[in-house]
């Protein structure tokens, strides 16, 4: 189930990415860089909300996960800005596509990964401890 709320999670990044840089720097007229970070500030808050209650839903209070979500977040924002600002310099006038190409690349490579092992790690239930006891009793 994680796998598909990232998914659905990852959509909503991309679309909502794209279009509050389109609105920041197209409509407001700002400049690709500080339209680009004042996207990735609004769009990474709602990911982080996003995560913890929803798609990476975990019985941890957000406190014991919070020093690894801001490293992973702090290294993927810098990625992606870097990442963002480097290919619209090339694409310009192509900010959607490069936009969603490194949301993706992103997403696919590093994230999910980090989150499902390392930030919100699934513990074992009492069920799943019982049927692997039984299954290691049966195979003995």
């Amino acid at each position: 189930m994680r796998v598909f709320w990232f998914g659905v999670g990852g959509g909503l990044s991309i679309l909502a990415s794209t279009q509050l840089y389109r609105l920041f720097n197209a409509h407001c007229g700002l400049g690709d860089k500080v339209a680009y970070a004042l996207t990735l500030a609004i769009v990474t808050t709602l990911l982080f909300l996003w995560n913890y209650f929803l798609g990476f839903k975990t019985d941890r209070h957000w406190t014991h996960a919070a020093w690894r979500q801001i490293v992973c977040q702090g290294g993927c924002v810098a990625l992606d800005y870097l990442m963002v600002i480097t290919l619209l310099k090339i694409f310009h006038g192509h900010g959607d596509i490069v936009i969603t190409f490194v949301k993706i690349f992103i997403a696919v490579v590093v994230k999910f990964a980090l989150y499902h092992f390392w930030i919100y790690p699934q513990r074992a239930t009492e069920g799943d401890v019982r049927r692997a006891a039984e299954r290691d009793g049966e195979s003995a």
